[in-house]
């Protein structure tokens, strides 16, 4: 009897043991700072893991069309720099995209859901928490951006557009941590994005004033920035 008692301790430590293994750890900020494991991710290989720079977290303060300039531009202001030592960061991004990331900043809704409404819809329902938005780099006046999301099959980062990542980062339930490479507030030039697959290559046509950075693969048309391939939404 004394040997069956034992042995059902010992199973139940066992079982209360492999049940607290199963509980997995709440995000904290930190872990949004951190690059994707090597492990988690095919894509990116230990090497370039260990190369990642200090991210610093930073806020969207405005986005605003300086006429006769017809591109919004989005002003980013690191939160950390209590002594204000860095310039904010300003860049230029697209008409719908503006649009976008004036209601996220005010709060408010358009009359219906805009494409990043449903983007954050869906990855809500699907269970696709976003952990962070990162901005990885600038070459000439275009900087680059990545999507790190956490979902039921594991962990992810997308490349995205600065704009498209930090629109969607506003519309989380807990607004997702904006981060940026902490070079590309002290380098003035080309800041290479810390990343192993090819940065997308902005279009012959995109406004490339050195003056006036803009938002990596953003359309610019230089009459009305519009994506070719989607006919425009009647109503």
């Amino acid at each position: 009897m004394e040997g069956l008692a034992g042995a059902e301790v010992e199973n139940a430590g066992a079982e209360v043991e492999n049940a607290g293994a199963e509980v997995e750890p709440e995000r904290s900020f930190v872990d949004a700072r951190e690059p994707l494991p090597a492990a988690a991710s095919p894509r990116l290989a230990p090497a370039a893991v260990q190369a990642r720079p200090p991210y610093r977290l930073v806020r969207a303060v405005s986005v605003d069309v300086a006429l006769p300039d017809q591109f919004p531009t989005v002003t980013l202001q690191d939160a950390e720099d209590a002594e204000d030592r860095h310039d904010p960061l300003r860049f230029r991004i697209g008409m719908a995209e503006g649009v976008a990331l004036a209601h996220a900043l005010a709060g408010t809704a358009a009359p219906r859901p805009l494409t990043h409404d449903l983007f954050a819809l869906a990855l809500e329902r699907l269970g696709v928490e976003i952990l962070a938005v990162r901005l990885t780099g600038r070459l000439g006046a275009t900087y680059f951006a990545e999507l790190d999301l956490k979902g039921p099959t594991g962990r992810e980062v997308l490349s995205c557009r600065p704009s498209d990542g930090i629109c969607l980062a506003l519309r989380q339930r807990l607004p997702a941590p904006v981060l940026c490479d902490g070079r590309l507030f002290e380098v003035a030039g080309d800041v290479a994005p810390d990343e192993l697959d090819v940065p997308p290559q902005p279009d012959a046509s995109e406004p490339t004033d050195a003056s006036e950075p803009t938002d990596a693969s953003e359309p610019t048309d230089a009459s009305e920035p519009t994506d070719a391939s989607e006919p425009a939404d009647p109503g």
